[in-house]
């Protein structure tokens, strides 16, 4: 009867998350577009709730339906604003991931500026009271309830995908939206309540989950690991959606909580123990490994945001070297700006450019989707930080061994992701990351006792490095390496190489060009690249914590901000990193930067170039524009002077026909003015 109990337990605890997983397989299912967001809008639906109940006191018989509508209505909003505009210009599957990943940038950033980050207590929806059932068996009227609502929603989704008129109408604009607007389907519309079905479910399932407790970062970190739900699903089978949450994520993460073996000690003990929480993560990176592919709609080839521009610093020699030398002399005089509280700030956004870099290299030279480089750039402080802390190896050797470390990491995460790309090889690479973050950065057994310990910073022949100034130029210093290191890898041959296998890898394989290979190549360089990072933010904070690499942040938020910034070149690398985390030490607000990140990556496909740095680049194409029509227009104001001051031609003089047509010839061929 003990593991009956559990299983019904498990039952009411899988059905809230089989409302994520489904909620995320209908977006998908309806419009084609994986909803990285979905975690975001439970946890902002989430939040108004506990405003509505706490704050106003409204009752629980408005206060549920409004949040209901709320999160419909941000669906609406999202399909109206960001996602209709990038159906119109054509974007493709990646652009429409990138906007995603703005909504939950900007959620993320809108939470902690409104509710602080505060962690909360969401009230019940469902008053808790056991009801006694056969044989002792007890379930409460909350878990009933729950279970009722997930009932009564598969039955009324699986009617409207299968017995009515609009589920067909969905069906036909996923397959072929342009087929089915010429059959008199309203795509838009179906998109608009694909949209806010979808997230009327995120908003419920914000509210169920709040009373475990509310914290911006808590609780979309929970939504999101409801991925693995989708997974198994291949992305569109709505009843496995139920099932795996039911059975998957409830049943078995219930029955695993009472299985302690070796009595929870030991190496097998201990991770047992580890498992137990991030069962959900377990499943979505074992998922990702053996499914071969997925059911995935709209896949093409095109990397993010990588719009071009005419104009190229490099094609003006003078103005690229003062704008270099400019930027250098602005990194090395920037400390003499910044207070001793906000000295590490400074620090930050070096450590950041590095692992930016890294980003560059993997996704604006080669054009792979990585969502997966806070798991390089953790491993890299992580292991830095074991051997300094454990092992007293010098610092700076301890950062080259973790960012080898990394490379290793980065190759091997490299093998699943070789014939994968786009919306899947962005699962791939998440997976990763929580993997790491879940099953090594907290994990007890790899840790070693490393977690929340301090971490010496570096010296070089006998001078000590730890002072404030000095580590900001060691930085400095290793962020000038690290993009020479990309500089000379995209100059070269392996530049080209790269380049071709972002434009098409199919195309660049059927000219003999080894993708498998340089695939490996690419994810090893930029893990060494991400890993150098991690080491240096780890000393920077004299401390290694996890939270340091949440995916949240260290995976999701980083990629965004390169993407805003300018994924094409190293310069977005240095601008992004410069307004992350400047903005927050210059403004003093605690997520405005995530905010206005969020804001500018919902507005790429209105950005001349696609991004900041493409906005940038127009604004010179501009200059240079008028620039070159000013001197024509100078050019042909002089001709016309010069010809008024020419002395008149005397007509009268007759002229034989040969001197005329010596005179024509000399005169087309230039030798008369």
């Amino acid at each position: 009867m003990f593991y009956v109990q559990l299983i019904l337990a498990g039952i009411a605890t899988g059905a809230i998350y089989s409302l994520a997983g489904l909620g995320v397989v209908l977006t998908y299912k309806g419009t084609g577009v994986f909803n990285f967001a979905h975690g975001a809008v439970a946890m902002v639906v989430a939040y108004g709730f506990w405003e509505m109940r706490t704050g106003w006191h409204w009752p629980l018989i408005i206060a549920v339906p409004l949040a209901l509508l709320f999160g419909a209505a941000i669906g609406l909003l999202l399909e109206r604003l960001v996602f209709r505009p990038l159906q119109r210009s054509g974007a493709g599957l990646s652009e429409k991931l990138v906007a995603t990943l703005g909504v939950f940038t900007l959620l993320i950033g809108l939470a902690y500026y409104v509710w602080t980050g505060k962690v909360r207590q969401g009230p019940r929806i469902v008053t808790n009271r056991p009801l006694d059932l056969t044989h002792g068996l007890r379930i409460g009227t909350d878990q009933l309830g729950i279970v009722g609502v997930v009932v009564l929603v598969s039955i009324l989704v699986w009617f409207l995908f299968r017995r009515t008129h609009l589920g067909t109408e969905i069906r036909a604009v996923v397959d072929r939206r342009e087929l089915a607007e010429l059959t008199a389907v309203n795509a838009n519309r179906v998109a608009g309540i694909s949209w806010a079905l979808g997230c009327a479910f995120a908003g419920l399932t914000g509210v169920l989950l709040a009373t475990n407790g509310l914290d911006p970062a808590g609780l979309t970190l929970l939504v999101i690991e409801t991925f693995s739900i989708a997974v198994v699903a291949r992305l569109t089978s709505l009843p496995i959606a139920v099932a795996a949450g039911i059975l998957l994520l409830g049943v078995a993460q219930s029955l695993l909580t009472n299985v302690h073996l070796f009595g929870g000690r030991g190496v097998i003990g201990t991770s047992i123990e580890q498992i137990k929480p991030n069962l959900s993560v377990l499943i979505l990176f074992a998922a990702l490994l053996i499914y071969r592919h997925l059911e995935v709609v709209g896949e093409d080839e095109r990397p993010p945001a990588l719009r071009g521009s005419r104009f190229r610093l490099s094609d003006y020699p003078t103005a690229s070297v003062l704008v270099y030398a400019m930027v250098t002399v602005g990194f090395v005089v920037l400390p003499m700006f910044l207070s001793f509280t906000t000295f590490l700030y400074g620090q930050r956004m070096l450590a950041l450019a590095i692992i930016f870099v890294s980003i560059v290299i993997i996704t604006g030279f080669a054009g792979y989707i990585t969502l997966g480089q806070g798991a390089f750039a953790g491993f890299g402080g992580f292991l830095s930080a074991r051997m300094v802390n454990s092992l007293h190896v010098p610092v700076v050797l301890a950062m080259v061994i973790g960012a080898l470390g990394a490379m290793v990491l980065g190759f091997l995460a490299g093998y699943p992701a070789l014939r994968r790309k786009g919306l899947f090889l962005g699962l791939t690479t998440l997976g990763v990351a929580l993997f790491a973050y879940s099953f090594i950065f907290q994990s007890t057994v790899f840790s070693g006792g490393s977690n929340g310990l301090s971490v010496r910073r570096p010296s070089l022949f006998g001078v000590s490095l730890a002072g404030a100034h000095a580590f900001y130029y060691f930085e400095l210093a290793c962020l000038g390496l690290m993009l020479l290191l990309a500089r000379n890898v995209r100059s070269g041959r392996l530049g080209r190489i790269l380049s071709a296998m972002r434009d098409s890898e199919t195309a660049a394989a059927s000219i003999g060009i080894d993708t498998r290979r340089f695939k490996l190549f690419v994810f090893s360089l930029s893990a060494f690249v991400a890993g150098m990072g991690g080491a240096l933010l780890v000393q920077g904070s004299r401390v290694f914590e996890p939270l340091q690499f949440n995916p949240l942040v260290s995976s999701l938020v980083w990629f965004t901000v390169v993407i805003v910034a300018g994924v094409d070149t190293l310069s977005g690398a240095l601008l992004g990193a410069a307004l992350f985390v400047l903005l927050d030490a210059f403004l003093k607000t605690a997520g405005l930067s995530q905010l206005l990140i969020g804001v500018a990556a919902l507005s790429l496909g209105r950005l001349p170039g696609g991004s900041l740095l493409g906005t940038l680049r127009a604004l010179a194409d501009g200059f240079v524009t008028l620039g070159q029509r000013a001197v024509a227009q100078a050019m042909r104001q002089q001709e016309r002077d010069d010809a008024e001051r020419r002395p008149a031609t005397v007509a009268a003089a007759p002229v034989s026909p040969y001197v005329a047509t010596d005179f024509a010839r000399r005169l087309v061929s230039g030798a008369v003015e």
